[in-house]
């Protein structure tokens, strides 16, 4: 006789006991479903001893590199703070550095005296310049940190103002402290330039035309 076959006997054992449980054989996704994870491969890769030893390394050294990062900048962030709200003022001697020019500039130089919260961000005596004008220079800054540029030329001509205000139009004249002033502007840059005794001054501003306005009659009462 032969054998029967009896397919029920022969159903693999994961099935059978999936079935004896009462609980439905879930099919792997494929691997194009979104919701396909980890589980879903028809394999479980395994890392060799070598590549898992790889792996660590290369981990263990990120660690080390973001520590390393981290000790250098906390020094450097110590020793650099941020800065305040008065570190930009300069320690410009305006004074002691408008007498030294006078002694080279044979002309009488205009240097205000400053208020409490003004300063100068620089001052210097211009010799060798382009324009072949020497020229002084300094830059004041006003309480509510308006600038103004302040330049004096005792051999001035049209050529250079028109380089020092950047070829400004001009569009008024304005007396400011019993003097005129030729009025120049372009884009937020106001200029104001007039001729004093020994020198020529030309004042410019793109923060505040009340500040500049300010200066302006400054020189006029100084260099009359």
């Amino acid at each position: 006789m032969h054998p029967e076959n009896n397919t029920e006997n022969n159903a693999p054992a994961t099935e059978n006991a999936a079935s004896g449980s009462g609980l439905p054989v879930a099919s792997p996704r494929s691997l194009d479903d979104p919701n396909a994870t980890f589980e879903d491969l028809p394999f479980k890769p395994q890392l060799t001893e070598k590549q898992a030893k790889r792996a660590n390394q290369t981990f263990k050294g990120i660690v080390l590199s973001i520590g390393f990062t981290v000790a250098i900048l906390i020094p450097v962030l110590m020793l650099n703070p941020a800065p305040k709200d008065d570190a930009f003022e300069s320690d410009v001697n305006l004074q002691a550095t408008a007498e030294q020019t006078e002694q080279i500039s044979g002309f009488e130089i205009f240097a205000p005296e400053l208020g409490e919260k003004e300063y100068a961000n620089f001052a210097r005596w211009q010799a060798n310049t382009a324009q072949g004008v020497p020229y002084w220079e300094f830059g004041l800054v006003s309480e509510d940190k308006n600038f103004v540029w302040v330049r004096q030329a005792a051999e001035s001509n049209p050529t250079w103002i028109a380089l020092i205000t950047d070829a400004a139009t001009p569009t008024e004249k304005r007396t400011i402290g019993g003097t005129e002033w030729e009025v120049r502007v372009k884009d937020q840059s106001t200029y104001l330039i007039a001729d004093f005794a020994d020198s020529t001054v030309v004042l410019s501003s793109d923060t505040s035309v009340e500040q500049l306005n300010s200066v302006a009659e400054q020189v006029a009462n100084d260099l009359k």
